[in-house]
């Protein structure tokens, strides 16, 4: 599912919203949660899971098309953590 996909979804499910006006309530959301996750806090949506930003070490890689090592410098990742209800209801 694409962000349209999901627009239209909700135009769906809610008939009385434009769907440019569900565009911008989509975009505000998930504006909303790239702000949330840059200023370090975790976004928790019951029934759905938990986004969270942790530390990636720095390690060593190897470039695949001349095997020469590289160094990959210590980085932050968005980590994603599915509820325990979602997990159960998708097996």
């Amino acid at each position: 599912m694409v962000k349209q996909d999901l627009t239209n979804s909700l135009v769906k499910a809610f008939p009385g919203i434009s769907k440019q006006d569900m565009l911008s309530v989509v975009d505000a959301l998930f504006g909303s949660i790239e702000q949330a996750l840059m200023r370090g806090e975790a976004i928790e949506m019951r029934g759905l899971g938990r986004f969270k930003i942790k530390e990636r070490g720095p390690t060593k890689g190897r470039n695949p098309k001349t095997k020469t090592p590289v160094y990959i410098p210590k980085r932050w990742a968005v980590h994603f953590k599915p509820a325990e209800t979602l997990t159960s209801r998708i097996n």
